[in-house]
This record gives C-alpha cells, structure tokens and sequence, in this order.
C-alpha cells in the first residue's frame, strides 16, 4: 500500500500540484492534486505516450490557462519494480470542483489503446497546504517523492521535525534553482493509513537531483545525536518508500 501510494503522489501530487510561490514554507491556500497512473506493458510505452501528448495535454494547458488548474505533469516512472507502475499524469486545483471539471473533459472521450493495455491503474488524490514554487512550464525534469509514515498518534510531529530541520536546506536549494517546487502531502482520500506524508520536490534536470541529495545530507550529517532522533522518531521506522520519475511535462504557476 505504501509502495502505491508513494508511486502516485506524486507525483502528485504535488506533482505538480503547485501554486504561487512563497517566501517560507507556510501553511498557505490548500492545492489538490489528482493523479492517475497506470501499469504499461513494455511494448505499449510509445503509445501510452503518445496518447497522452494528443488527448491529455491539451486539455490540461486549457483549463491551466483559463485559471482551473495551478498545475499538471505526465511523467514516466525510472525505478520499475514488478507491481509498480510506469506511467501517469496529474493535475492540481485550489478546488475539488476544478479537479472534477478536468476528470469530466477527459472522461468525454472513450479509452485510448494505451490505457486499454495497461493491466493496472490506481488514482490519487492529495491535499497540501505546505509548499514552494516557482512557475514554470517545461517538457523535461525530474521527480523525487518519498513517502514515510508519521507517527499516528502525533502525525504533526513530522511536518513540524521536516520545517525545523530541513527548510533552511530546502529553501537554500530552491533560490539557488537546484529545485522548482517542494512540498509536503497528504492523503484528502485515504487509501492507505491517514498518517503517510508524503515529500515531493521536483527539478529541472538531474543535476539538481545531485545538488539536492549533496546538500541534505550535509545537513544531516551536522545534526546532533539529540537532534537525529527527533527527527527520526517523528515517523515510523523503516516505512520509508521511495518514487523517482521523469517529467515529460509539466507546468505550475
């Protein structure tokens, strides 16, 4: 359940659910993001692509331009496991109502080939309130979500242990253009335990992903054995799950 649920975030989730930039990471207007993925035979990825290039796409950039959506991504999974999912695409609102109105313009047109052949599909649906972004709208980057835990009994201890320790990071990261969107998910539709969060960052290449992983391990590697295991004591251990995909494309304001 976990390995799915970090599968789609997101991608969400984030994904690419992205509003207006802010200075800190706040509490601010709460973005839901949709997301749908789907398990595609090796022989159909061309065409799942293709698909979504001519019937996803322009739909998303239409309802982007006319202010429904703050943000949308396809994306292609990199690290394959045998029940995982390959392929997906997500779209964010500052509105249930938004997602909605999207859902029902794709639902107007009948399955394409490349979701017929597909043997699994899983939808998401993901609310933040924690999040920073810079607008952007791009045919390529890279997706990072690892999905853990909280602890069910104080699932705000996480958020609170990520903002003390790792912001600062986080924010450094994303001036310096390593990062163009970070936040923090949960679930608004509970398919696994209400107490997984979810941290999504996305980046515009796959040198921002080494920039990322270099800084915050640097961060890590200065915290004191005191401050190590608040921060590790804030999940449940060893639920870490992990989600790495590619952005075919992507765009947020």
């Amino acid at each position: 359940m976990l390995k799915r649920t970090a599968g789609l975030l997101v991608v969400a989730l984030a994904l690419f659910s992205v509003p207006i930039a802010l200075s800190q990471m706040e509490s601010a207007q709460p973005v839901y993001t949709y997301v749908s993925q789907f398990q595609v035979p090796r022989a159909n990825w061309a065409q799942f692509s293709d698909d979504n290039d001519k019937m996803f796409v322009p739909i998303a950039e239409k309802f982007m331009a006319d202010g429904t959506l703050v943000g949308w991504s396809t994306f292609e999974n990199i690290v394959h496991t045998p029940d995982g999912f390959t392929h997906g695409s997500a779209w964010s609102s500052n509105s249930i109502a938004g997602l909605t109105r999207v859902l029902d313009e794709l639902r107007k047109s009948s399955p394409r080939p490349g979701q017929i052949a597909s043997t699994k599909h899983e939808d998401l649906l993901m609310r933040s309130t924690q999040y920073h972004a810079s607008t952007v709208a791009a045919s390529s980057g890279y997706l990072r979500v690892v999905c853990q835990m909280a602890q069910p009994t104080k699932p705000d201890d996480y958020a609170a242990a990520l903002k003390k320790y790792l912001w600062p990071t986080f924010e450094d990261l994303f001036k310096k253009g390593a990062a163009n969107y970070y936040g923090l998910d949960e679930q608004y539709v509970n398919n696994a335990p209400p107490s997984l969060r979810c941290l999504v960052i996305t980046y515009p290449n796959a040198e921002g992903m080494d920039k990322w992983a270099t800084a915050i391990n640097a961060t890590l590697g200065k915290m004191s054995p005191a401050d190590r295991d608040a921060f590790t004591g804030a999940t449940v251990p060893d639920s870490r799950r992990d989600f790495m995909a590619r952005l075919t494309h992507y765009a947020h304001k």
